[in-house]
């Protein structure tokens, strides 16, 4: 995802986050035997839920609407790449403090 684009992409209704749910395991019925034993214990529908960023794109050549993509996230995943991304500008703010040092000493000569 270009996080840049995100403010725009979500004002044009084209990127939104969303609760999902997916079923992990379908419900299994009792199975009991000729005799009333039971050979498999029922199991109940799990579902698990999560939050998602759901994208809408289309086809280029047809213009079409493809099936929104969605891609899961945490909220642990969003800060660390917000982390990593201020980490980033951190090294490019010191390599620019050290070049703007080199460029006055540089003129001085």
């Amino acid at each position: 995802m270009n996080w840049s684009n995100y403010s725009s992409l979500k004002s044009d209704g084209n990127a939104s986050f969303a609760k999902e749910k997916v079923t992990t395991r379908e419900a299994v019925a009792e199975v009991t035997d000729d005799d009333g034993n039971v050979t498999t214990p029922a199991q109940p529908k799990e579902e698990r839920e999560f939050v998602a960023l759901v994208q809408k794109s289309w086809n280029s050549a047809t213009g079409e609407a493809n099936a929104d993509s969605k891609r899961e996230y945490s909220l642990s995943d969003l800060e660390h790449e917000k982390s990593r991304y201020d980490s980033d500008i951190a090294r490019a703010k010191a390599q620019s403090d050290g070049l703007k040092a080199a460029i006055s000493d540089f003129k001085k000569v």
